[in-house]
């Protein structure tokens, strides 16, 4: 279990998109960079969420070292944000889901910012966060296959944003306990949050990656990796479900899925990424 705030680095990153082919930026599949694509445009608006979630309850902290990470967290994810939308603007001149996927995305955590306590608001955080960590572990396990079939900006752009989320992927969930307790009352709502954000997920999901199968032309599936249309498969298919339902443990804790090793592996071939005087 990583309690230390110094692993959850503070990058100051700017990657070049111009030169960048956003039009077709993985040799692997269409399905699978149409499902990045996809959460791309859904991150700058979520990050946000995120980052407003724990933000909320930073100076309720009483642990120093939970609130530098919680500060960390913070930094890491609108880094993320400010990025993802600098790729979406690049992602759009080819993809006009993109749009379409903001709209349809910015009113649903609207609803969550204006009606939902904060308490449930940092479950929902909590949730998603699980959910990102699980797909950080899928890119990192394969991140060798991903550096040589993929444009070099969005491989900087998505495994870096994997091993921040990987970093950081027991914060949101420290900061839910510290300020929520430990109890049956907050065990409860993070169980059950987690189930009704897997449903909306998933289902938000499914009807974005139908809308853009709809948008694409007939035959543009990829002849040596028939799966040329994004599905919750080929995004999520190398996800062990265990990893998924150990969340609903009472004894739960996100570090017990240990895999820092992936960040040292990424390490090893990125350097200091983003790194820079007085940036940790």
């Amino acid at each position: 279990m990583r309690a230390d705030p110094s692993r959850i680095i503070r990058r100051r990153v700017n990657i070049d998109f111009a030169a960048a082919d956003a039009g077709a930026w993985s040799r692997r599949n269409t399905g699978f960079e149409d499902a990045l694509n996809a959460l791309s445009f859904a991150f700058p608006t979520g990050e946000t969420y995120f980052v407003n979630s724990v933000r909320y309850y930073v100076k309720r902290i009483k642990d120093p070292s939970l609130k530098e990470q919680a500060e960390r967290f913070i930094y890491q994810e609108a880094m993320h944000s400010k990025e993802h939308g600098r790729a979406n603007r690049e992602l759009q001149q080819f993809h006009a889901y993109g749009r379409h996927m903001e709209r349809l995305i910015a009113p649903m955590f609207g609803f969550s910012r204006r009606f939902m306590p904060r308490a449930t608001q940092l479950a929902t955080t909590c949730a998603l966060e699980h959910f990102t960590a699980m797909l950080a572990d899928v890119l990192l396990r394969d991140q060798q296959r991903f550096i040589a079939d993929s444009d070099p900006s969005f491989v900087a752009l998505w495994l870096w944003h994997a091993v921040e989320e990987t970093e950081h992927k027991a914060v949101c969930f420290d900061v839910y306990q510290h300020v929520c307790g430990k109890g049956v009352v907050s065990y409860l709502q993070r169980v059950i949050v987690m189930g009704v954000v897997s449903l909306i997920f998933l289902g938000v999901l499914s009807v974005i990656f139908m809308r853009i199968k709809w948008s694409k032309p007939v035959g543009t599936a990829d002849a040596a990796e028939p799966t040329g249309k994004p599905t919750l498969a080929v995004l999520l298919h190398d996800v062990p479900l265990r990893l998924y339902f150990d969340y609903y443990r009472v004894s739960f804790h996100p570090w017990q899925h240990d895999n820092a090793h992936l960040i040292d592996q990424w390490k090893a071939y990125f350097g200091d990424f983003g790194v820079n005087a007085g940036a940790r």
